[in-house]
């Protein structure tokens, strides 16, 4: 569970604007979050949260190492429930949060726990995730997740939910051929006196066209500042 498409896809498609402090949850080995490091802004400060502790660990290594400097980062290993109470600085603190979830509920789970922390949404269910992100965010923050389509419904109920509104949704298919798998969602957190709801843009990402390797340039476009050799 190193790097994945759904990682790359968020990673290079989530944007910046003008985030100061961006926060990962469910990091992993923290590559996504240090995909949206290289173009932020040099004082940019990064938190990766992990569960799993040598993901966490390999996470920890990784931001150590990092190239850009001037950036401040962090791994931290725990439950993204627990991370207000063990750092109480961190509420209505981030400017830009994004996960890539453990989203697998009641699928068949593989023999290696790691593998089923990084994949089932046993320890992080939706409603945790929407619940401890909107704690962290600071109001006009932005949240930034991928999820498979059959699930669409449940996170829209879950982020509405809470309190976020949809700035926009972007269906993502594999192939050309083939209906969505994945979609992206931007949402914000409004001010208290926010004048008026959200518009919700919505669009579509194709990853491959008709065959496999056979990347658009739509998706090209994205992701060439970090994969070489595209």
């Amino acid at each position: 569970m190193k790097v994945g498409t759904d990682g790359i896809v968020l990673g290079s498609w989530t944007p910046i604007r003008e985030a100061r402090t961006i926060l990962d949850i469910g990091a992993g080995n923290g590559y996504v979050g240090l995909m949206l490091l290289q173009r932020a802004h040099p004082e940019t400060q990064l938190v990766g949260i992990e569960l799993e502790p040598d993901a966490a660990a390999q996470c920890a290594a990784n931001y150590e190492n990092q190239p850009f400097s001037g950036h401040q980062t962090l791994a931290w290993q725990g439950a993204i429930q627990d991370a207000a109470e063990a750092h109480p600085e961190w509420s209505n603190h981030f400017d830009l949060i994004l996960s890539n979830p453990p989203f697998f509920r009641d699928k068949p789970k593989s023999p290696i726990e790691a593998r089923n922390l990084a994949r089932h949404d046993d320890t992080m269910p939706m409603g945790a995730l929407a619940k401890a992100a909107w704690r962290l965010l600071k109001p006009g923050g932005r949240f930034c997740t991928i999820w498979p389509m059959d699930r669409l419904d449940e996170w829209e109920q879950w982020g509405r939910g809470v309190g976020f509104q949809c700035m926009q949704e972007i269906q993502v298919q594999t192939m050309r051929h083939l209906p969505p798998k994945r979609y992206l969602s931007e949402w914000i957190k409004p001010e208290e006196k926010a004048a008026s709801p959200i518009h919700m843009t919505k669009g579509q990402l194709t990853l491959e066209g008709s065959a496999t390797l056979d990347f658009t340039e739509e998706y090209l476009e994205i992701v060439r500042p970090y994969l070489r050799g595209t």
